[in-house]
């Protein structure tokens, strides 16, 4: 729409080169009014909706949250018994409710090189639980004979704990385990489980 100015001159003045006066009476000046108003306050309506967000610059970063980069945990599987498997001990849940298991399979052999087979499912990022080998003897210590850890990121993890004494063999899974999901470990001849670490 062009925009006109006043020149300075007689009382009404008068309008700039290339304009013209048209008389107008009250009631078309007051039409002429509301259809310009109209038309400035469509002026800025449009079919598209106003982003809400403004856009990424391409040097911001987009924002990253934890669950966009984990992976839930999932319900671990143990393995069948394998060959010459001691014990093992197994926590999951069942409908919200512990179901934990320790199983006792045999007595250690003399002369063996064992290893513990153990993995952890958490909901909580960077847990870990304790596995303790342990006497099973009635009337032995509680102390453990080996202690290692094992991550709560649903990996298997296998480590050689070396020569047991000629006796049974507990395995137990130590730790705060009101948010596991699932664990287990199992203790049995180095060379049935995968390659230990």
């Amino acid at each position: 729409m062009r925009s006109h100015r006043l020149l300075s001159g007689g009382g009404r003045g008068r309008l700039a080169a290339g304009w013209h006066h048209v008389p107008m009476s009250g009631s078309r000046q007051t039409a002429v009014l509301f259809a310009l108003l109209t038309a400035a306050a469509l002026a800025g309506c449009t079919n598209h909706p106003t982003p809400t967000t403004p856009p990424h610059s391409a040097d911001a970063p987009s924002p990253v949250t934890a669950d966009s980069t984990s992976t839930p945990p999932v319900r671990l599987q143990p393995p069948s018994e394998v060959a010459g498997e001691l014990s093992r001990r197994v926590l999951a849940q069942n409908d919200g409710h512990p179901d934990n298991q320790t199983v006792l399979r045999r007595n250690a052999r003399a002369g063996l090189e064992y290893a513990v087979q153990a993995a952890c499912s958490s909901t909580t990022p960077g847990k870990t639980l304790s596995v303790e080998v342990r006497s099973g003897k009635p009337g032995a210590s509680d102390d453990a004979m080996v202690t290692t850890d094992v991550p709560c990121d649903g990996e298997v993890t296998v480590n050689g704990i070396g020569d047991l004494p000629a006796e049974p063999i507990i395995v137990d899974l130590r730790g705060n385990q009101s948010d596991v999901l699932s664990a287990y470990a199992i203790v049995a001849p180095a060379d049935s489980l995968p390659a230990s670490e």
